[in-house]
């Protein structure tokens, strides 16, 4: 039957994205796999519910009509519209953790039962409260796990269309396609600790979750077609950490696993994660063998820190993919896998680092290019890994590559389920950045391309959790500017000020930036009627706010690290960021953490020059600016520059600043009495230290106050953060 199917259907097929505008009397739900494209259309190949007849089809918007319709005789189409909430009860309202828990399982208490200095680390949980982990994890799979059988086409039907915090499973099943959805933060409530599972150069234990966006077990003739799989708005940088590790609470994204087999994995976007596909679960499996043929082609892996894919066993085609942002590592090789890894392309990635050898023995790479340039993949994990060189050839040629292009033409790749203004792109329907955030979501991604965007940017406390990134990768490229200063004045002739001069005002918390440069150019020589010359880039206000590889580019009050008002702490974190200024140009009340930062303290021809920091901390908050593993340059002369000095804004008594710099190359401009005073407060009244720090200008003495090797293990990143990991 599957066989006559396939013919009929292969004469209407399109292999556009799913979702598009169709021509008439097409019906992307009734789409097969063609012939040819990859594993999963070998044999009698995989046309999922494309027979189904009309009384089969189904279109379905809540939890419970999914339920419904995959309960439906076979073969079936099953047509999402809108977002589906899997965290739902029966009737229909929305279910917290709280409502799972059974047993008298809470967190607290599993932390007091399972603390390290109390259970130790060298057995895994047991007991009473460990028995109500697993059973309250067993009541929230009841609810959102989705059991898919056999000759069945899961398909969003409009733009945006998905499911969040669910996990479609596919266990034993065959002729299965899934296209064109969205799913979102596939959350475990109560993920497992296991002292006994660790990573390396990490502390012992890890936090363990179990549920899969999409899980494949026992499964084969699988297509899984023009998805987008993330964990916004909830990833796991914003857990806490407990046991001094991340309380993870996701698992895969896609997981292939338990014998599977004949999988096609195309076109798909997996982003925001960290496991993100395995393939082969066990390295010990006697029926994974001759098993776990896949094919994963015109992919976007964006900021998934691993798996994609990690394999066990199987013969995996990894080709045409996209590869950017951060990452521990791409392709896992383990246990007897052979992975053939063909014209993909890495951008912004470290060759050594795309690569990992857990326990295999080969991988093909061939084609690939990093950065647009031809790269051995293999042959720099192997100069980067002695230890663990692999050979060269995974044993195998694919033949079922339909579609495989030259690399080049991948760096540009578009892929993914159809957003609904989730993920917005500027100049595709909107001419501006801030026309961008305006139509954005809370806990939307705006993609800015490469370019010069000259305007001013608010994201207000509305857009909590919206991500701004660059397209390129690299921050340079991308670049918001303006130039306004204190004194500029408006058409009705007011000015500024320091606050309204800012090129970007950010209050929104959870906000991240990535890959792109605010900048504020204001040119105080070309403005000598202007007196008031700060000249702020960005004012961010938000807590939990991540700024990784940004760069700050102004002269006076570069970058305003603050928090909305006196009473309230906001944490921010700059990693690998670039900050450069003269005067005063990282201020505020914030509690900020400058983590392997490169601050350029830029000259004005004076002494001083300038002051790196103006921190106004509030009196009761005992963390203000924390510079760590940092490298401050300057061009000034020698002894022209101080490290801070203490704002206290409008006179406020209370501001007492907080600044720590330490672990850090500070050069000759700094002046060997690093601190000074301001507005006629006295350093000395300020909380200003040093630790460990390097270079021509580092120093002690009575006027460098240093900490002690105690005192240090209080100044850290962790500490400053408070609970809150963003790495």
């Amino acid at each position: 039957m599957r066989l006559f199917v396939r013919a009929l259907v292969l004469a209407c097929a399109c292999t556009g994205l799913v979702g598009a505008p169709a021509h008439a009397g097409h019906d992307p739900a009734r789409e097969v796999l063609p012939n040819g494209d990859g594993w999963a259309s070998t044999g009698s190949g995989t046309t999922g519910g494309a027979a189904a007849p009309a009384d089969h089809v189904h279109t379905v918007r809540t939890r419970a009509e999914l339920v419904a319709a995959l309960a439906a005789p076979a073969p079936r189409i099953i047509r999402i519209k809108g977002v589906i909430e899997a965290n739902t009860g029966p009737d229909g309202k929305p279910l917290e953790c709280e409502d799972y828990a059974t047993g008298g399982y809470t967190l607290p208490a599993y932390l007091a039962a399972y603390d390290p200095a109390v259970w130790g680390r060298d057995r895994k949980p047991q007991g009473p409260l460990e028995d109500a982990r697993a059973a309250s994890a067993r009541n929230q799979l009841a609810v959102i796990g989705f059991e898919v059988g056999s000759d069945t086409t899961i398909i969003g039907a409009s733009p945006g269309a998905g499911i969040t915090g669910g996990s479609l499973r596919i266990h034993g099943a065959s002729n299965v396609i899934v296209r064109n959805l969205t799913f979102r933060d596939t959350s475990d409530c109560f993920p497992a600790w296991d002292p006994t599972d660790s990573s390396p150069g990490a502390p012992p234990g890890n936090w363990n979750s179990l549920w899969d966006s999409v899980s494949l077990q026992k499964s084969e003739h699988v297509w899984i077609d023009h998805n987008t799989f993330t964990d916004e708005p909830n990833p796991d940088s914003t857990q806490p950490l407990h046991f001094e590790r991340p309380y993870q609470v996701h698992d895969g994204q896609l997981d292939i696993t338990a014998a599977s087999d004949l999988v096609t994995v195309s076109r798909n976007v997996f982003t925001e994660h960290g496991k993100t596909m395995l393939i082969g679960g066990s390295n010990t499996s006697t029926t994974d063998p001759g098993k776990l043929r896949v094919s994963v082609h015109h992919n976007i892996f964006r900021n998934v820190q691993e798996r994609g894919p990690r394999v066990r066993f199987g013969q995996v085609h990894v080709y045409n993919n996209l590869y950017e942002g951060s990452q521990v590592y791409s392709w896992g090789v383990g246990v007897k896998s052979q992975i053939y890894a063909q014209n993909n392309y890495i951008r912004g990635i470290a060759p050594e680092k795309v690569v990992y050898n857990w326990g295999g023995t080969a991988i093909t790479d061939t084609g690939n290019l990093v950065d647009g340039k031809p790269v051995s993949l293999v042959g720099a994990f192997n100069t980067a890994f002695p230890e663990k060189k692999l050979g060269t050839d995974a044993g195998w040629t694919p033949t079922l590559n339909r579609g495989l292009e030259p690399a080049h033409r991948i760096r540009h790749l578009k892929a993914g389920a159809q957003p609904a203004g989730r993920h917005l792109v500027v100049g595709q329907g909107f001419a501006t950045v801030q026309s961008a955030i305006d139509a954005a979501p809370a806990g939307a991604v705006i993609t800015v391309p490469k370019g010069v965007y000259r305007e001013v940017v608010k994201i207000p406390v509305s857009k909590r959790g919206l991500t701004l990134r660059g397209a390129t990768g690299r921050a340079q490229d991308v670049v918001i500017d303006y130039d306004n200063a204190n004194g500029t004045k408006k058409p009705d002739g007011t000015t500024y000020g320091t606050s309204g001069s800012a090129t970007a005002t950010i209050a929104a918390d959870d906000f991240k930036a990535r890959d792109l440069t605010f900048r504020n150019s204001f040119d105080r020589r070309k403005h000598p009627e202007i007196t008031n010359t700060q000249a702020v880039a960005v004012k961010a206000t938000g807590d939990r706010m991540f700024f990784d590889r940004v760069h700050f580019e102004g002269h006076q009050d570069t970058l305003y690290a603050d928090s909305p008002n006196v009473t309230t702490r906001s944490r921010q974190y700059y990693r690998d960021c670039a900050i450069t200024g003269d005067v005063d140009f990282l201020f505020g009340r914030a509690t900020a953490v400058f983590d392997r930062a490169t601050i350029t303290a830029l000259t004005r021809g004076s002494d001083p020059n300038g002051y790196i920091t103006a921190a106004s901390t509030q009196r009761s908050n005992p963390r203000g600016f924390l510079i760590t593993n940092s490298h401050i340059r300057s061009d000034a002369p020698a002894g022209t520059y101080f490290l801070g000095r203490p704002w206290h804004p409008g006179g406020d008594p209370e501001a007492i600043a907080q600044v720590v710099v330490r672990d850090t190359v500070l050069p000759a401009a700094i002046k060997p009495v690093p601190w000074t005073d301001m507005s006629g407060f006295p350093w000395r009244e300020a909380r200003f230290a040093e630790y460990r720090n390097t270079g021509p200008g580092a120093g002690t003495g009575t006027d460098r106050p240093q900490l002690t090797d105690d005192e240090a293990k209080r100044f850290t990143k962790s500490a400053y953060l408070d609970g809150w990991n963003p790495a």
